[in-house]
């Protein structure tokens, strides 16, 4: 059995099967997401009923790293619908400074996304949060049912735990499943459950999985040194994970950086030069999208960058300013669900491929230990002000 166009064997001798695996089974664990929402979401609006959540409160996404980035995708994409007011916190700057981020007298719910639950940021921005806040209530979006987040769910009376399907708590160094199905848990439970509209978004991410390994394999396979990755809305926070996840897999051996399509200009494009690829991810709103044309219209005639790729899901317009367009085989609805799920498989190949490209142990790009698949425990010191 071939995962990617490589032979399983292959991968698992080169340290690189889970990686693979991990990203092509992504689509069977979101309809299971997706299947199971039913029943769930009854218990989870039971608990928003009891605790009465409303527009009044405070409403906080946090997780550290590719965790932060699933709140920094949700609260541009959740706050258009206007039914709450969301805002995406790190941990790793909660922890640092919370009084600059968490108000005594507002009620506020801490949506914490994990992978495994256990990182350091994780629990103490918990603890942080009943200090300081007189009325604090948590949810958990986990994938770890083993993890302190998840234990803790089942003791303290102002939690409730959302679990990710199994086979979530990524195996591998990087997190891929873990992290779009709790991009999608957000979207489920604050933008869009309409079952038909979502199965066919995962219908067209599942279908671009094999359709363009290939191609993407061969863009990989490339000698750029410096990879940007752009995008604006929701698709900025992709653009930070897709851009994280060149930089782990491939051990830092590659620049890769990312900006929102109008920050660019302001000082990032000074690291364009011909080792450059540049990707965008394709904004799918209509007025969006003329600043994704105006940009990549100024770079494609500017000739600076060796390649700049459009991720597009309506590429009519964006195509005749790149270089390659990378987009679905067929007509797909247009929407930002398909984008965002579209176009993460795609970086998440390009990262696997140019991770493959240097020969490296895919699975743990980092065997001496330098970067760890959990943050290593440090001292999370006592908050006294």
């Amino acid at each position: 059995m071939k995962i990617l166009g490589i032979d399983e064997n292959v991968l698992k001798e080169t340290n690189s099967y889970d990686t693979a695996n991990e990203i092509c089974s992504q689509p069977g664990k979101w309809r299971k997401l997706v299947e199971g929402f039913n029943g769930k979401e009854k218990e989870i609006r039971a608990y928003f009923s009891e605790i009465g959540l409303s527009k009044d409160w405070d409403i906080i996404f946090t997780g550290a790293g590719t965790s932060e980035y699933v709140g920094n995708i949700l609260e541009p994409l959740l706050n258009s619908k206007g039914e709450y007011r969301f805002r995406s916190v790190a941990t790793t700057d909660l922890v640092n400074n919370p009084e600059m981020y968490l108000q005594k007298d507002k009620k506020t719910l801490l949506i914490s996304f994990a992978r495994s639950g256990n990182s350091p940021e994780s629990v103490a921005s918990v603890e942080l949060l009943n200090q300081l806040v007189k009325d604090a209530y948590h949810l958990f979006i986990t994938c770890n049912e083993e993890g302190e987040l998840a234990k803790r769910s089942k003791v303290e009376k102002n939690t409730f735990l959302y679990l990710m399907p199994e086979g979530t708590n990524d195996k591998s160094f990087a997190m891929t499943s873990s992290f779009s199905s709790m991009v999608l848990a957000g979207i489920l439970l604050f933008y869009e459950k309409d079952e038909k509209t979502l199965l066919e978004a995962i219908k067209v991410s599942e279908e671009e999985l094999e359709a363009k390994y290939e191609l993407i394999k061969d863009l990989a396979n490339k000698e750029h040194e410096r990879i940007i990755v752009l995008g604006s809305g929701p698709l900025k926070g992709l653009s930070q994970e897709l851009c994280l996840k060149v930089l782990e897999l491939t051990a830092g051996k590659v620049v890769a950086k990312y900006d929102s399509t109008l920050g660019f200009r302001h000082g990032p494009k000074a690291i364009v030069n011909n080792k450059t690829i540049v990707f965008l991810c394709n904004s799918v709103d209509e007025y969006a999208s003329k600043y994704d044309l105006g940009l990549y219209s100024e770079m494609f005639e500017e000739e600076m960058a060796n390649m700049i790729v459009s991720y597009s899901i309506n590429p009519e317009k964006i195509s005749k300013v790149s270089n390659l367009t990378i987009s679905p085989s067929r007509k797909v609805l247009v929407n930002d669900i398909t984008a965002i799920l579209t176009y993460l498989v795609y970086g998440q190949m390009y990262a696997f491929f140019k991770s493959q490209h240097f020969g490296l142990t895919t699975d743990n790009p980092f065997p001496t230990g330098e970067v760890n698949r959990v943050v290593k425990k440090f001292e999370i010191h006592k908050y006294t002000k």
